[in-house]
């Protein structure tokens, strides 16, 4: 995990919710558009999530929420919508975070809360810099063409889901973490339940689950201007793919990334999790290379060695005894990789680096 910035603040919605927020790490930012039981506390520490929060903050800034009625958020609230979660974003982009109110930043969206993520890029062009989209869905299951019987069981799921969620049983969380999770060992699954059984009450797991199967973006995704990435697990049984295609064929000029696996959330020893990875990072480093073309900056070999050690969170003292290097010496080679990229600092360089694919 980056060790910058850690700030947890609130903020208040245009209705008068108030919302948990946390900004970690340092460099380009990132907002993570909030889904059903994201948790600003936990995500950085839960095997199941915090691997993406270690990723995403070697080079950039990531500021995620609890949205309403979820979490350290307001948990008594009016509406549930899909333009009630984007009012939601619309207050967290524009609050002052540890590094002023954000201008242009990069969306991303799991789940659910890839929909929240093109309504807000589709309103608010001119802030959104470019889209990561995972897992993602467009159209909730009532407007997926299933049988009545089909939709019958998703509708006993919002009955069950207010009776058992905040239950001390776990036999419903289970139910549904089996989807969410079906290739994760036992204490995977312990963690997960044993932070998440109270980030939500069931009256409210119930009208969640009641708008995920009503929401409906198709018409949002086709109106997206800013370069999307669009990725999804083959054997994902909670989202399925074929939404994922969907979305990516939405979305103009979307690239789609399909990798294998079962878990709707990729654990880090998974197989598609160097996948995921590389191509965020790839993806990241074009949105901060801002297009640029022409020849390849010149690094020596010692500067690309060091700077893959700075892209791994590493310090200078670190990365001195990783390479029988003086930290000094190794924050003069950083230096020089700065200036040979004209980086502004060193989140910047290595996005660079990737950029031009100089770190391998």
């Amino acid at each position: 995990m980056s060790a910058g910035t850690d700030h947890l603040g609130y903020c208040t919605t245009a209705d008068g919710v108030r919302l948990a927020m946390r900004t970690l790490g340092q460099g380009p930012l990132i907002i993570k558009a909030a889904n059903w039981l994201g948790n600003v506390q936990a995500d950085s520490q839960l095997r199941s999530t915090r691997h993406w929060v270690d990723q995403i903050t070697r080079t950039h800034a990531l500021r995620w929420y609890d949205a309403r009625g979820c979490g350290l958020s307001d948990r008594e609230v009016d509406e549930i919508t899909l333009d009630a979660w984007v009012r939601d974003l619309e207050a967290v982009a524009d609050a002052e975070g540890p590094g002023g109110r954000p201008e242009r930043f990069v969306l991303l969206g799991i789940s659910q809360g890839a929909a929240i993520a093109i309504r807000y890029a589709v309103r608010h062009p001119e802030r959104v810099r470019g889209l990561i989209l995972y897992a993602s869905f467009v159209r909730g299951v009532y407007h997926q063409g299933l049988s009545a019987k089909t939709q019958a069981i998703f509708t006993e799921m919002i009955r069950i889901a207010e009776l058992g969620w905040g239950h001390d049983s776990e036999g419903f969380r289970r139910l549904f973490s089996a989807h969410l999770l079906p290739a994760a060992p036992a204490d995977v699954l312990d963690d997960y339940d044993a932070l998440h059984r109270t980030s939500v009450s069931g009256p409210m797991a119930a009208r969640y689950m009641q708008a995920f199967f009503e929401l409906d973006a198709r018409v949002d995704a086709a109106q997206v201007r800013c370069p999307t990435l669009v990725m999804h697990v083959a054997g994902d049984s909670l989202i399925l793919p074929r939404e994922g295609q969907l979305v990516a064929s939405l979305v103009p000029g979307a690239r789609w990334v399909q990798v294998p696996g079962r878990n709707h959330l990729p654990l880090a020893t998974d197989p598609g999790w160097p996948t995921l990875q590389r191509e965020m990072t790839q993806f990241l480093a074009t949105l901060d290379a801002g297009g640029q073309t022409g020849p390849a900056p010149q690094l020596t070999a010692r500067q690309r060695e060091v700077l893959a050690q700075v892209a791994q969170g590493l310090g200078d003292k670190e990365i001195a005894r990783a390479l029988g290097l003086s930290p000094r010496t190794v924050e003069m080679h950083v230096a020089r990789a700065i200036e040979a990229l004209k980086a502004r600092n060193r989140s910047e360089a290595v996005s660079r680096a990737h950029h031009w694919r100089l770190l391998g």
